[in-house]
C-alpha cells in the first residue's frame, strides 16, 4: 500500500510545482527555497539532537515556550514548517539559535536524504501530522519518533478512519503520542494507537510566554490614534468573517465612538481583499505596511503583515477571535489572554473544544452567536469596567491554574536522549 502511496507522490510532483508557482503569485514566499522542499539544495551537514516540525504560524508560536527550555538545555535543533508564515516566525522568534528549513515532501528519496543529513537524534512532531513516509523513513533511519501536543478533533478523527487501516502502523511507530487531554487520548486510540503509547501531558498552548513580544511600532500607532481611542483587534479572521463584522461596525460606534477596529487576517494572500473590502464599505481605513495611511481618524486599520498577531493584542481593550463565526474551528484565544485582554468568540471553536470548555465553564470568554451580538457585547463591556476586569481575571485564573505542561514534555525529551 505505502508504494502506491508514494508512486501518486511522485505523479503529483508536477502539480506541487504549479501550486506553489500559483500561491506565489500573491505570496512569493512561497516561490523561494522550493528546492528545500525536495532536498535537492545543498544541505548542510549538521547533526542536529532534536528536529521540530511545525505546520504553521500558529503552531510555531505554541511551541516557542518548548523551544526555548530546549535552547535553554543546549540542544541543537532544526525546525521544519510548511508555510512561509511559519517560517517568517521561526527566524523572528529564533534567529541563528535553530536551523529552519521547509518539511521535505512524502518522497522516499527526498526524506532518506533528509534524514541521513541531519541525523536527529529525535524527531518531535507537533499536534496532528500523521505522514506515513516521513513516519516510516524516520523509523527506518532509527530516529525515535514522537506526537507532541496531540490532538484529534472529532472531524479529524472521522477522516483518519476512513483510512484507518492504512494509518494504524505509523500510529505505532510513534515512541510515544502525548495528548493535550483524555478525549484527544482516547480518539487516538479509537483510531489504532496502542494504549500504551497514548497518555496525557497536557497543552503546552497555556506555557504561552509573552516576554519575546516586541509591540514598539504598534504602542507608537496607538499613540497617533489618541489615548482616546478604543482598540478592539478581529483576530485570525477568515473569508465572509471581515464582511460580517465591519457591516455592524456603526452599531458599535454609536456605543463608543472612539472605536477602531484592528483587523488581522488570518491568510496574508486575503489581505489586499480585507483593505479593498472595508474602504468600499465606507470606512477610513489604514493598513500596516503604509504607516501613512494611519491616521488619528481611522476607523479600521488592517495588519497585512504577518506574525505580529501578539504585537497587537499588546495595544487592544478588546479582542474577537476569528475562524469562529464560520466553520474554520476558531483560532487560538489563549493569546489575548496571555495579554490581558477579555476576549470574544464566535460560537464555532471544535479546534479549541477543551480550551473553550475550561474557559467557558469559568465565566472567562464571552462567546456570541454573531456579529450583531459581538457589538452589543462589547458596547456592554466597555459600559461596565467591573465586569471587564472580572473577565480577565478569571481569564487569568483558567491560564495559570493550566500552566506547567513544558516541564513534562521536556522530560519525555530527556528520557528519548538518555539523560
Amino acid at each position: 500500500m505505502r508504494v502506491i502511496y508514494s508512486t501518486i507522490w511522485y505523479l503529483l510532483v508536477p502539480f506541487l510545482l504549479l501550486r506553489y508557482w500559483w500561491k506565489g503569485r500573491t505570496l512569493p514566499a512561497y516561490r523561494q527555497r522550493l528546492a528545500e522542499r525536495f532536498c535537492l539544495d545543498r544541505m548542510p551537514s549538521l547533526p542536529v539532537d532534536i528536529w521540530l516540525h511545525t505546520v504553521s504560524l500558529g503552531e510555531v508560536i505554541a511551541a516557542t515556550p518548548l523551544v526555548d527550555e530546549l535552547l535553554r538545555l543546549q540542544k541543537r535543533i532544526l525546525i521544519t514548517t510548511m508555510t512561509p508564515t511559519g517560517a517568517e516566525r521561526v527566524a523572528r522568534q529564533f534567529g541563528d539559535q535553530v536551523t529552519h528549513r521547509y518539511v521535505p515532501h512524502e518522497l522516499p528519496l527526498t526524506l532518506r536524504r533528509f534524514f541521513k543529513t541531519f541525523k536527529p537524534r529525535m524527531g518531535i512532531i507537533f499536534e496532528t501530522e500523521i505522514w506515513p513516509n516521513m513516519i516510516h523513513y524516520a523509523t527506518e533511519a532509527g530516529v525515535p519518533l514522537v506526537l507532541f501536543n496531540a490532538r484529534l478533533s472529532e472531524r479529524s478523527m472521522r477522516s483518519y478512519k476512513k483510512a484507518a487501516s492504512f494509518f494504524k502502523p505509523y500510529l505505532n511507530q510513534f515512541q510515544g503520542i502525548y495528548a493535550q487531554g483524555q478525549e484527544d487520548a482516547q480518539r487516538f486510540i479509537e483510531l489504532g494507537a496502542e494504549p500504551g503509547r497514548v497518555s496525557v501531558l497536557g497543552n503546552i498552548k497555556f506555557d504561552l510566554e509573552t516576554k519575546h513580544v516586541n509591540a514598539d511600532i504598534f504602542w507608537q500607532l496607538k499613540t497617533r490614534w489618541g489615548s482616546e481611542r478604543t482598540v478592539v483587534v478581529i483576530a485570525s479572521t477568515h473569508e465572509n468573517e471581515e464582511e460580517l463584522i465591519l457591516s455592524h461596525l456603526k452599531q458599535l460606534q454609536q456605543a463608543i465612538p472612539q472605536v477602531v477596529l484592528v483587523v488581522v487576517p488570518r491568510h496574508p494572500e486575503r489581505f489586499p481583499k480585507v483593505i479593498q473590502l472595508a474602504r468600499q464599505m465606507g470606512f477610513n481605513t489604514g493598513q500596516r505596511s503604509d504607516l501613512g495611511s494611519i491616521q488619528p481618524d481611522n476607523e479600521v486599520v488592517v495588519i497585512d503583515s504577518t506574525g505580529e498577531l501578539l504585537a497587537c493584542y499588546q495595544i487592544a481593550d478588546y479582542a474577537f477571535v476569528g475562524g469562529s463565526f464560520v466553520p474554520v474551528g476558531g483560532h487560538n484565544v489563549l493569546e489575548p489572554i496571555a495579554m490581558d485582554v477579555p476576549v470574544f468568540s464566535g460560537p464555532q471553536t471544535h479546534n479549541f473544544k477543551m480550551i473553550m470548555a475550561a474557559l467557558v465553564a469559568e465565566k472567562a470568554v464571552k462567546v456570541v452567536d454573531n456579529a450583531h451580538e459581538l457589538m452589543d457585547g462589547l458596547a456592554r463591556l466597555h459600559a461596565n469596567p467591573g465586569e471587564r476586569a472580572e473577565l480577565i481575571q478569571n481569564a487569568s485564573n483558567v491560564l495559570n491554574a493550566n500552566r506547567g505542561a513544558v516541564a513534562r514534555y521536556v522530560a519525555v525529551v530527556k528520557e528519548c536522549l538518555g539523560e
